[in-house]
């Protein structure tokens, strides 16, 4: 009973972490220079197409791609916190790896779906749900003021660090009259999000 204990304890404990965790590498390195990779990716490119307003949403079928994270971002990511977990189960003799590696895996995957659900919104299930309205909100302004909300799965480190602003309302997604906005292939010319 004391492992199952010990592994839900780490789950816990690993999943506010995580909210730590994104804060930090998005604050540091996505949205200073100090590494041109995750900056050039998120705060030129991502944020240079996916602005406040309309321009919050995917409008472009090729620019799909840059909504998500690189593939190997993941197992990077989590192949070193495995490691980290690793040691800290060894030195503490407490068995958190297991219920550890799922929280932040778990959260990692809420991030992504998370965000490309906001950025390209479908009439999902999770779209409809207030605490999702409420977290699409709080991402959107982070598109407004970039070094603010900073955490989009937990707000937990942006109310801790003082970044956390209060989203009033959440943007309207633009209508697309019987297509996906995802997939409706139109001139930017033509689009409705002009």
């Amino acid at each position: 009973m004391a492992y199952y204990s010990t592994e839900v304890a780490g789950f816990v404990s690993l999943f506010f972490y995580a909210s730590f965790f994104e804060w930090i590498l998005h604050r540091f390195l996505m949205h200073e220079p100090f590494w041109t990779y995750p900056f050039r990716s998120h705060a030129l490119i991502h944020h240079g197409i996916f602005r406040s307003g309309p321009t919050y949403f995917l409008a472009q079928d090729e620019d799909l791609k840059k909504v998500r994270f690189a593939w190997w971002n993941a197992p990077l990511i989590l192949g070193l916190h495995a490691l980290l977990l690793l040691w800290i189960q060894h030195l503490l003799h407490v068995n958190i790896f297991f219920g550890g590696m799922a929280a932040l895996g778990l959260y990692y995957l809420l991030y992504e779906y998370l965000h490309f659900c906001m950025h390209v919104p479908n009439e999902r299930w999770i779209e409809k749900t207030v605490w999702f309205s409420w977290l699409d909100s709080h991402h959107h302004m982070h598109h407004k003021r970039h070094f603010n909300n900073l955490n989009v799965v937990l707000p937990l480190a942006d109310f801790v660090f003082g970044t956390l602003v209060p989203a009033r309302d959440r943007i309207p997604m633009p209508q697309r009259p019987g297509k996906s906005l995802a997939l409706t292939p139109e001139s930017p010319a033509n689009s409705p999000l002009n």
